[in-house]
């Protein structure tokens, strides 16, 4: 298997960035959310544009996420509890 972009998180429920390819999808997907607006304003689009495009860039990251992630169960954590790995 290929080493996993994504991994489970040791506090809370989901999984975070593990390797550089994770980290850069991550500022990737931050840096697309934050030109939208500017992007929607300057070409004088409806605002619903907006609001459509932030929800296909966040299935987007959401979908590549998963898809390189390590398969780990996406549940409660209270630390260093990686059990399921």
């Amino acid at each position: 298997m290929p080493k996993p972009w994504f991994g489970a998180k040791t506090f809370g429920v989901g999984i975070g960035p593990r390797s550089l390819e994770g980290w850069l999808l991550t500022g990737a997907y931050a840096l697309a959310m934050l030109i939208v607006t500017p992007v929607v304003v300057t070409l004088h689009a409806p605002v619903w544009w907006m609001f459509v495009s932030f929800g296909l860039l966040t299935a987007a990251f959401l979908i590549a996420a998963v898809l390189k992630s390590d398969g780990a169960a996406w549940r409660w954590r209270w630390g260093d509890d990686r059990s399921d790995r």
